[in-house]
């Protein structure tokens, strides 16, 4: 994939540059002689002088920086446990005072519109003296985010990228506190245990259209093959690229050749490695250890590539970062400006937006910063928990400020029957609290999860801990099952690490319903063939006549009712919208309401077929 390098600075974000700026593309300099075994501080020295010389690291106070980053994530394919989902490359714009502990992250994007065809987002976060503030609207609807405070598991979490992606300031640290610093005798163990392999990390997703949900797809031709012809395949697959070795591709850029001498800092979340050159003094790698909330102790890997020398300091004008030894970021850029002069105003908060810090968040999104990054709204931190009533018995339960997932709890004669765990595993454990102090005689007895989408499914660990039976589509059940059985973490000690039980899975078979039997109040629970992704489910409630769904534009809907939106004349139904008109009718259901997993509002039948048909 080629990404094209956005040239221009945002109007809003003027650079006047302090000194005229000097590029040269020649090789960096090179050390003249080494000793047999290098100490580290000579190691240190080496790859000082590589990117530009002590002097000139620690006289770096400020930056600015013209780009494109395109990321990746697990979680987001069409099967459960496997497939990477692309994000559209996006042009960004860093302005960094690393003085004044100020960043300014500005991305411009181009996403799927609702009325078709893509629309441009500019998107900026903005951290000055360690608090943060998010000003764009949030293209979904879910969570709106123009002029709010960030949260701080986010604030930490865009300081760390940029600490990743700019060794610079790792080398800085050193030079403040050259004790953190030793040399490798043998490799640290990062998360070995885990590497993504060409079937987990394919097929890859590089687009999604919104109104017909078909994707175009990279894949291998071991994949197509078993899959084309399909039903699900029609309802899913756009265009399907061939590319056998896409992922053999990126570990041809991303593995070191050759020896490398090996600096390890100690750092907050897990040692960081620095893999140096021996003979120019470059920086080719960063490897240290995260957590994420579906895998647990995951590798990070930053590898940096194409040094170019801007104004006397080198940076890597190519970083990629990985996952698991899968695709997480890749960065091309195009400038880089030292030590500019910003423009008034660049770093100033948005007006009348308080921030609130909250240390145990900022350090857990230290530990779990990628898989925070991929739902900023879902955070990290154990939320309040707030309750809406729909009918005696059945309750939307959500986190407090809002993460954009409405769970489910039905009261049954003797449990708790619950629907959607959204990401946050201390989400989890927040609802399962909750619910104990509300319904005490009463265990909650069964965790229905929609899809295996990381919004929705991510947090099912604290529930399997409780003794909750997963209600899952027969097509996720071998993926819950590994994700409940992972290693025990070194990084964060979630509930199913410190309460180890096997995980019970009811699988729901496709073409047939799976019922939660109740004298009270029971809940059926319906496999839908669609396109999103092969192992959606929904469930209702049967004596109130409820139907509550993921992601089937049911909260979409609401939220266009709120706002008074109709869809055009020209204008196709959401895929999703006529897939759950089809399984309600196909079923046969009576079901007068209809919840959604993203909105708190209740949406009539009705209303949905008005919507499909425009009546």
């Amino acid at each position: 994939m080629s990404i094209k390098s956005i040239t221009r600075l945002p109007s809003r974000l003027l650079i006047v540059l302090a000194s005229a700026l000097v590029v040269s593309c020649s090789d960096a300099p090179e050390s003249s002689t080494t000793s047999a075994e290098p100490t580290a501080a000579e190691i240190l020295e080496h790859a000082l002088a590589a990117i530009g010389g002590r002097e000139a690291i620690g006289g770096l106070k400020r930056y600015a920086i013209q780009g494109t980053r395109a990321a990746f994530m697990m979680g987001q394919g069409p099967l459960p446990g496997r497939g990477l989902f692309g994000r559209a490359p996006a042009g960004m714009a860093i302005a960094h005072d690393l003085e004044r502990r100020e960043l300014r992250v500005e991305a411009t994007q181009r996403f799927a519109a609702r009325a078709g065809g893509y629309d441009t987002r500019i998107a900026t976060e903005l951290i000055t003296a360690g608090a943060g503030y998010a000003m764009a609207e949030d293209r979904m609807g879910i969570v709106a985010s123009n002029n709010n405070p960030l949260s701080p598991e986010r604030v930490v979490a865009a300081l760390k990228n940029e600490r990743l992606l700019n060794p610079h300031l790792i080398l800085q640290e050193l030079l403040v506190d050259p004790s953190r610093v030793s040399v490798a005798n043998a490799a640290p163990e990062t998360a070995g245990k885990l590497r993504f392999t060409t079937e987990q990390a394919m097929p890859v997703t590089l687009d999604r259209v919104r109104q017909t949900g078909r994707r175009t797809l990279i894949a291998t031709q071991e994949w197509l093959t078993a899959t084309e012809g399909s039903n699900f395949f029609e309802l899913m697959a756009e265009k399907v690229e061939v590319n056998d070795g896409w992922l053999d591709s990126w570990h041809a850029v991303t593995e070191l050749t050759g020896p490398h001498q090996r600096l390890v800092i100690e750092d907050e979340v897990y040692p960081i490695t620095l893999h140096i050159d021996p003979d120019t003094g470059r920086i080719d790698k960063l490897s240290t250890m995260e957590w994420d909330v579906v895998y647990g102790d995951v590798s990070l890997e930053v590898n940096y590539d194409d040094w170019k020398d801007f104004g006397g300091v080198w940076f890597p004008t190519q970083v990629r970062m990985s996952i698991a030894g899968a695709p997480r970021m890749n960065v091309t850029r195009s400038q880089v400006f030292i030590n500019p002069a910003f423009a008034p105003g660049t770093f100033d908060p948005p007006e009348g937006v308080t921030y609130t810090h909250d240390e145990a968040r900022a350090q857990r999104g230290r530990r779990l910063s990628q898989s925070l990054s991929g739902f900023g709204f879902a955070g990290v931190g154990r939320p309040e928990i707030a309750g809406i009533e729909i009918v005696p018995g059945v309750t939307l339960v959500y986190a407090a400020p809002l993460d954009g997932v409405y769970t489910l709890i039905v009261e049954q004669a003797n449990g708790l029957v619950l629907m959607e765990p959204g990401q946050n595993d201390l989400k989890g454990e927040a609802i399962i609290e909750w619910a104990r102090q509300n319904h005490p005689d009463k265990p909650i007895t069964h965790l229905i999860v929609s899809h295996h989408h990381n919004d929705h499914a991510g947090g099912i660990r604290p529930y399997v801990a409780a003794g909750a039976t997963i209600v899952a589509h027969e097509a996720a059940a071998e993926f819950f099952a590994t994700q409940a059985a992972r290693p025990k973490s070194t990084i964060e000690i979630d509930a199913l690490d410190r309460n180890p039980v096997l995980i019970n899975i009811a699988a729901v078979v496709a073409g047939e319903v799976y019922r939660i039997d109740d004298e009270l109040r029971p809940v059926a629970v319906y496999p839908l063939e669609m396109g999103h992704t092969a192992d959606m489910v929904f469930a209702v409630i049967e004596p109130e006549k409820i139907l509550y769904a993921g992601d089937l534009y049911v909260s979409g809907l609401a939220r266009d009712l709120r706002a008074g939106r109709k869809r055009g004349p020209d204008i196709l139904p959401f895929h999703s919208a006529v897939a759950l008109a089809r399984g309600i009718e196909a079923y046969e259901l009576d079901v007068p309401m209809l919840l959604g997993s993203h909105d708190r509002q209740p949406v009539a039948y009705t209303d949905l077929l008005e919507y499909i048909t425009n009546d």
